[in-house]
């Protein structure tokens, strides 16, 4: 379904050996239609196209850690943390005397719009992490960001000023060690807010999570399809009705900030995805491909050090985009899929790479 698809395939390598990327059943060719400038209704405009296919039959532009677009100074708890990364980063603030923000925050933001910003621009897969912070639970990456219910409350307004447009949510990395109370309470503030919307396992009746037709979830309303947990929460409470367990998602993720592993493990998913008879994503799932630089304890030290050396990760990710895009492009015009979902940072604004469509 490359037709009208606001994405943005600036996140590959620059060279693809065409020959190799075979492209999958039910894919549809690059469209010949011109580059919208308002992205925000592109699946209705374009329902005559989508309303028969699967989840599992699309792909979707979505954004990584979504909601990590504003972050305070305090660091996130957790098992997880600190990563490697942030370990050095730390170190480095107590060597230099500065405050330890300075040195994470411009590698932990990962977003400049807000969320329902993000959904406008046309991205249509939000990568939700949420986490605890002792008294209430909030986005957050490395760091402590905006309240989970300011975000789900931009998913509510977008859903109901966009009727015919179908959502996939996944909320994951549930860090802060909450427990089972905390996350029942976090389940219900979803359902509260977003229930009138929610496509679950109950409402699709037996049907697998990549086999609910877009047709099926807008002609019921029910445009949201939402992901809970990442293996540590998979059915609580009422989630197992309402939401669907992490396993329907396959993520494809480098964990690599230098651009070219990066584009080379994205490329060799691409052609993965589109040569497998299934095996990377099993009938009933979705395939995520994550188009991400993740920051690296080396990288990260070099921030202090002289010369032309990236100081954030945006800084990382714009030096990047030219050599993507052009991968990217080549990906659109063999007629090969990146995916069903294709995960990016920095989603939207003025010269973005979603503007370089895959229509």
């Amino acid at each position: 379904m490359w037709d009208r698809i606001v994405v943005f395939l600036a996140f590959l390598a620059h060279h693809i050996d065409a020959a190799r990327l075979t492209p999958r059943a039910n894919t549809i060719g690059p469209s010949q239609h011109a580059l919208r400038a308002d992205n925000s209704n592109w699946m209705a405009e374009d329902a005559s196209i989508l309303r028969d296919m699967t989840l599992g039959e699309v792909v979707l532009p979505g954004t990584h850690d979504a909601g990590a677009y504003a972050l305070t100074s305090k660091l996130m708890p957790g098992s997880r943390f600190p990563t490697p990364w942030e370990a050095a980063a730390i170190a480095i603030a107590e060597d230099l005397g500065i405050g330890v923000d300075r040195v994470i925050t411009p590698w932990a933001l990962t977003q400049s719009l807000d969320v329902l910003a993000q959904l406008e621009f046309g991205y249509r897969y939000i990568d939700l992490r949420a986490g605890w912070n002792g008294t209430a639970w909030c986005a957050h990456h490395a760091e402590v960001g905006v309240p989970i219910a300011d975000i789900l409350n931009d998913i509510a307004t977008f859903m109901r000023t966009h009727p015919g447009e179908v959502v996939v949510v996944q909320t994951s990395h549930l860090d802060g060690f909450p427990n089972a109370t905390r996350v029942d309470e976090l389940s219900a503030e979803v359902t509260k807010t977003l229930g009138e919307y929610v496509a679950g396992p109950e409402w699709a009746r037996g049907k697998a999570f990549g086999d609910v037709t877009i047709g099926e979830m807008v002609d019921s309303g029910r445009r949201l399809a939402v992901v809970f947990g990442d293996g540590d929460y998979e059915s609580f409470g009422g989630a197992s009705k309402t939401t669907w367990p992490p396993e329907v998602l396959h993520n494809a993720y480098a964990d690599a900030d230098d651009p070219t592993a990066v584009m080379k493990y994205v490329r060799d998913k691409i052609v993965e995805y589109n040569n497998s008879s299934g095996e990377a994503a099993p009938p009933g799932t979705m395939s995520k491909i994550s188009w991400i630089l993740t920051a690296q304890t080396k990288t990260v030290v070099g921030m202090f050090e002289p010369g032309a050396r990236p100081r954030s990760l945006r800084e990382l990710t714009e030096r990047s985009r030219p050599a993507f895009g052009a991968l990217a492009e080549e990906v659109v015009q063999s007629g090969c899929r990146a995916g069903n979902i294709m995960s990016v940072d920095f989603g939207g604004g003025a010269g973005d790479y979603a503007t370089r469509a895959v229509r």
